[in-house]
């Protein structure tokens, strides 16, 4: 059995919600730096460093202070001045200085790897920047179209407030008083499209930053 138009719920109109799409005054890269594929290549390029400081370490010798117990102090200057299969005799000594030709190419290799992890963490970097002037500069368009439609919207309002006036007052039909509102409602379309729009792409901007950020507040109309 149906029910009547009076059992229906009253539907009430709901706003969008209110998102600050101002863009930032600054976009350090502070904002940039929680993304986290740029994360990713930031850690990357810090191993690979890591890499090449224990590279570096490797030039200096290594060895176990124990390994010179009991030997007096004459000992151990001549035993630096000895040749490096001499030193090697002694346990816990290791001297990679004599073997500089190998760790030179190792350290070459290691700096080359760091090089173009580098080059692609500066890439990545570009990237983000080109993604968040890409986004921005759409954001600030949609921002710039709003202000316009809004006064559109309110020309159409003042059109059918003076309709409206010009009904009460006798100078005027109640069709041309309907007929007004229609421009209204149409514009009010396009505004709301365009704040659709805007959120849509203050996401993009967000997510392009890795994260949220600090506007000024726009106007809402």
């Amino acid at each position: 059995m149906g029910v009547g138009a009076d059992a229906m719920p009253n539907i009430h109109p709901v706003s969008l919600p209110q998102v600050n799409t101002g863009i930032p005054s600054t976009l350090s890269y502070e904002l940039l730096a929680r993304r986290p594929d740029l994360q990713a290549m930031r850690w990357y390029v810090q191993a690979s460093l890591s890499q090449v400081d224990a590279a570096r370490a490797l030039f200096y010798p290594s060895f176990d202070i124990k390994a010179f117990f009991g030997l007096d102090s004459i000992h151990l200057d001549s035993l630096f001045k000895n040749t490096s299969k001499q030193i090697n005799f002694i346990p816990g000594l290791r001297l990679p200085l004599f073997d500089g030709g190998r760790l030179n190419a190792n350290l070459a290799s290691t700096r080359a790897a760091s090089n173009i992890l580098i080059e692609r963490y500066n890439q990545s970097v570009l990237n983000a920047v080109r993604d968040v002037a890409i986004n921005g500069t759409r954001l600030q368009t949609l921002n710039d179209e709003r202000d316009m439609q809004a006064q559109r919207v309110d020309a159409t309002r003042y059109i059918q407030a003076s309709a409206e006036a010009a009904l009460k007052q006798g100078l005027g039909s109640r069709l041309q008083a309907t007929e007004a509102k229609l421009p209204v409602l149409s514009e009010q379309i396009s505004l709301l499209m365009l704040d659709t729009q805007r959120i849509i792409q203050s996401i993009q901007l967000i997510k392009s930053l890795g994260g949220g950020y600090q506007a000024a507040k726009t106007e809402q109309g």
